[in-house]
């Protein structure tokens, strides 16, 4: 990644390509994001056209304002084979971090979200793996957290198997998204060192 903060460099995993998110991954999103399956457990519920284009163009101006110490960047989760965008990813750290829940600054956030047809698979876990990898590697943050809503089973037990512990609960009354469901805050520390 550029010292200034400008967008990083794809990642590549044995079957996947993890990239800066574009304009033109609207219609591939919308897939996802539009699908109240998919964001039953995400902070939105399913989106039109246009709120997907309004929340790409918001996400997009985020990963343009980064700098080397501010950041925040969305990923297109797509398969290496096909070239299909099949989800995406969010990294970020913030200045003030939204309540409940500060988190440090020398701490970054993680989000991700597959189409329910490629779950199951191990491809969330691969794709969250590298956005870790690269957020302690790239960034050097030295925390990554996670939250995920409490019936969320899949993702608690992907986030568990990279090695990710509960840090904090925060009750259905806490809940800012307004899904009204209680929910973990999951962190990862990193190791004291890397290889």
């Amino acid at each position: 990644m550029a010292p200034d903060g400008g967008a990083p460099a794809p990642i590549g995993t044995e079957r996947l390509i993890l990239r800066p998110l574009t304009a033109d991954d609207d219609g591939a999103v919308l897939r996802f994001r539009g699908n109240p399956d998919a964001v039953r457990y995400l902070s939105h519920e399913a989106l039109s056209p246009d709120a997907n284009s309004a929340r790409s163009r918001k996400v997009q101006a985020a990963a343009a304002a980064s700098t080397a110490e501010w950041f925040s960047f969305a990923w297109a989760i797509q398969l290496r084979a096909s070239g299909e965008v099949i989800g995406d990813g969010r990294t970020w750290n913030s200045e003030a971090p939204p309540l409940p829940g500060r988190i440090p600054a020398h701490a970054a956030s993680l989000g991700y979200i597959l189409h329910p047809d490629h779950h199951g698979l191990g491809l969330g876990r691969e794709a969250a793996g590298a956005l870790v990898e690269w957020l302690f590697t790239a960034r050097g943050s030295r925390t990554v957290f996670a939250g995920v809503y409490e019936p969320n089973l899949p993702s608690r037990r992907l986030l568990e198997s990279l090695g990710f512990r509960q840090d904090r609960y925060f009750t259905a009354a806490e809940d800012t998204a307004g899904k009204k469901l209680p929910s973990w805050r999951y962190r990862l520390d990193r190791p004291d060192r890397l290889d």
